[in-house]
């Protein structure tokens, strides 16, 4: 991997989650430390099972985490962009980030990809041999339900991408903690 950064970012309270919401946080906040070139954007439940699969950035968005334990070590559909992802500045400024309107369980992931295919950029990914992952068991989250607005957000991406992202991103920082390894970032990304 290198040496970099690792901000973990928690979203405080008990309201619904928002996942997407919380990557394009972390790329915030990060820059307010360093003018990074490159984003990995990994899930917390994900183990990488093989050193070679480089967690940096490529000439396209790059898909890491192509055969995870959950899914039978294979890709669950070709369009599927979620766990663990790449992506550097460029890039993701094109698509306007993360959308932050995917509270609750799914679609945000889908919603990447469609920002992606719809700026022309297409998806890199490691063999499915150097891309395994495990994920760490848990029970689904109290507030993290699935979203049932999921597929009508998804169906409508690029009418919504240029108004719903980085440059409509609001938060408020609750705390920073910074550590030896890790800055542990407490936001409220506010209610849907």
């Amino acid at each position: 991997m290198g040496r970099g950064s690792l901000d973990v970012r928690l979203q405080d309270g008990d309201e619904v989650f928002n996942r997407a919401k919380l990557l394009n946080i972390g790329y915030t906040e990060s820059l307010k430390e360093y003018d990074y070139e490159c984003f990995v954007f990994s899930d917390v439940d994900l183990i990488p099972m093989d050193d070679r699969n480089t967690y940096k950035c490529f000439s396209q968005p790059r898909h890491l985490s192509v055969s995870m334990d959950k899914f039978g070590f294979r890709l669950p559909y070709h369009q599927y962009f979620g766990g663990v992802s790449s992506m550097s500045k460029e890039q993701y400024l094109k698509i306007n980030g993360f959308p932050n309107n995917y509270w609750g369980w799914g679609g945000e992931d889908d919603d990447i990809y469609n920002r992606l295919s719809s700026k022309g950029m297409s998806i890199s990914r490691p063999s499915g041999e150097v891309g395994k992952c495990r994920m760490i068991r848990h029970d689904r989250d109290k507030q993290n339900e699935p979203n049932p607005q999921r597929f009508d957000r998804i169906a409508h991406t690029r009418e919504t991408m240029s108004k719903d992202g980085i440059n409509s991103l609001s938060y408020r920082v609750v705390k920073v903690e910074k550590l030896d390894l890790f800055t542990r970032i407490t936001v409220d990304v506010g209610k849907p």
